[in-house]
């Protein structure tokens, strides 16, 4: 009877510490996915959808957004690892398409100090006013979960014509997101 309750009891401890032991997480969608066993932190995916009126035009503009696996991941000075998002800018005017392309970094390379094409992700778009027929919206690409970004303005011309520069009247208070 000695032999069978400490066969019981050791069994008991097995059970017990290889249920209590390192358990394998699955992601349901949050910040962080598994690879390699080496967590890389994402933005969440975003969707907004508005309409303005640009005069007598009715504007509808679409900007989405995820974290994706083709581009490089970008690595901070703390070794913490991060996706780089694509950013999707897609607008109509009265019913037409005017606009439909997709942003990442590299829009941006010729314009960025060697930091910021190294450490940061395009992090923001969202739209600003219309003037003069061109629609007008912000962007930026920022070292990940800091305030250090380099702002921009995406102009989109009439005919569906875009450039992207600089945004110098950028207010540190107001972020471009």
């Amino acid at each position: 009877m000695k032999t069978y309750s400490l066969i019981i009891l050791f069994l008991s401890f097995l059970i017990f510490f290889t249920s209590c032991g390192p358990q394998k997480t699955e992601n349901t969608g949050g910040n962080q996915t598994e690879q390699d066993s080496v967590t890389v932190r994402s933005m969440p995916n975003y969707a907004y959808t508005d309409t303005i009126m640009q005069g007598s035009h009715k504007v509808v503009y679409t900007i989405t957004s995820e974290g994706v696996d083709d581009l490089p991941i970008v690595v901070d000075e703390d070794g913490v690892k991060y996706k780089d998002n694509r950013w999707q800018l897609v607008i109509t005017k009265d019913g037409s398409q005017l606009f439909n392309r997709s942003f990442t970094k590299a829009d941006f390379k010729s314009k960025l100090s060697e930091d910021f094409q190294k450490y940061g992700i395009m992090d923001g778009l969202r739209y600003n006013h219309a003037e003069e027929g061109k629609l007008y919206f912000n962007t930026c690409v920022s070292f990940p979960e800091s305030d250090m970004s380099c702002p921009f303005l995406l102009i989109i011309g009439p005919d569906g014509s875009y450039r992207l520069e600089p945004d110098t009247t950028f207010d540190e208070d107001e972020m471009p997101v």
